[in-house]
């Protein structure tokens, strides 16, 4: 991927901000363009990080451990950054300390994650600046051990910032999603061969995951969730459902692009059988409230008027439901629904480029559930979903 620290800095600047360190994973993935293997992994804070200045001309700074440096030297060649490693308990030996013998002497004093932070933000001159911190992911202490490093720093959170930068995406993260989702699409239009009577939650994940293995690019979401019957009207994962005459099938499940942290969310709802009239209606009302959002999206529309494209169809037929949003953003995980929301309050204009999971659920305690999604990019002159092949009805 392509790095968006420019696009980041430019952020700063219209906050008043100084600069940034980042410290997520996915925003460490997102500004930079790649992650740190052992970061990912773990998700501590300090295992990789970037400073930033807001200032185009200062080259962003950005260190890992001394067994991922020579990683990071070759994906960062040519892209303008400063790689510095610190030290770590690995010990990395040299070819003539092993071969010959030769004896090097010990460092007096291993250099950490926190001297190059500290380093790096007397390098950016921002020790008394106005810094962008992610609070919705700095553990407590590592960020009061910011404040008493940084005394004459003044920290601002800028997670939310981080959030509606993914909000519209890149030519090539459109490709991203375009891949993920043929993959995704693929494997759930597998699981609707094979669904009928009989076949268990368990069979169903299955073919879902060994299809989407099978591609070589990505892997399925562990918290894919595969349904039937009651079971379908609560959160969880597959259990030893079996599939009866008159059963809704869920499924609401994805792919994630593992290191890359891009990741889909899709769902459908099929009637097994000789169905309940009313559930029968109930998915038709939900599926032609969806099918009217998608007609009606597109660039300059309030986000607020594309909830409330759906959610009024759905209530003017039952009027108890009820619904707090009609879908999501989405792009890196591990979170996989992020603003902007499809709500009634939500007052952004839909963007080329946005690509969001519009779905229109109905959950009925202990007896069966519904959802209806589809990822859905925003384009210049309407929208395409992206999700097009599994069925909505079988």
């Amino acid at each position: 991927m392509q790095p968006k620290e420019q696009r980041i800095k430019e952020l700063l600047r219209e906050r008043g901000l100084d600069g940034a360190i980042v410290s997520s994973p996915e925003n460490f993935h997102h500004v930079i363009g790649f992650g740190g293997h052992q970061h990912i992994v773990s998700r501590q804070p300090g295992f990789t990080l970037a400073v930033m200045r807001a200032d185009e001309q200062v080259p962003t700074h950005i260190t890992t451990m001394d067994f991922e440096a020579a990683t990071f030297e070759l994906r960062a060649a040519g892209l303008g950054f400063v790689v510095d490693p610190y030290d770590t308990w690995v010990g990395l030996k040299t070819w003539p300390e092993i071969a010959e013998g030769v004896m090097l002497p010990d460092k007096e004093r291993l250099v950490s994650s926190d001297d190059k932070l500290e380093k790096f933000v007397k390098n950016c001159d921002l020790a008394d600046k106005k810094i962008g911190v992610e609070m919705d992911y700095l553990p407590v202490p590592y960020y009061n051990k910011l404040k008493e490093k940084f005394p004459e720093a003044k920290f601002e959170n800028i997670s939310d910032l981080f959030v509606y930068a993914r909000s519209v995406k890149t030519a090539e993260e459109i490709q991203m999603f375009r891949d993920l989702c043929r993959i995704a699409d693929h494997g759930f239009t597998q699981v609707s061969r094979m669904v009928g009577i009989g076949v268990s939650e368990k069979e169903m994940v299955d073919c879902f995951r060994e299809d989407v293995i099978k591609s070589g690019f990505c892997v399925p979401s562990a918290w894919s969730m595969f349904s039937t019957g009651p079971s379908g009207s609560r959160l969880t994962i597959p259990e030893n459902g079996v599939i009866k005459d008159g059963d809704v099938v869920k499924f609401d499940g994805g792919v994630n692009a593992e290191f890359d942290f891009y990741t889909t969310d899709t769902s459908r709802a099929w009637v097994v059988g000789n169905g309940d009239p009313v559930l029968l209606k109930l998915k038709d009302t939900l599926y032609e409230g969806q099918r009217r959002m998608i007609r009606a999206a597109k660039p300059g529309l309030p986000i607020n008027e594309l909830y409330h494209t759906a959610y009024d169809y759905v209530k003017e037929r039952f009027p108890s439901y009820r619904r707090g949003h009609q879908g999501h953003s989405i792009s890196m995980g591990p979170a996989t629904a992020e603003a902007p929301y499809i709500n009634a309050t939500e007052t952004r204009l839909l963007e080329p480029g946005m690509v969001l999971a519009m779905e229109v659920p109905c959950y009925i305690t202990g007896v069966n559930g519904f959802n209806i999604e589809d990822m859905v990019l925003i384009t210049e002159t309407g929208c395409e979903v992206l999700t097009p092949n599994t069925p909505h009805y079988l």
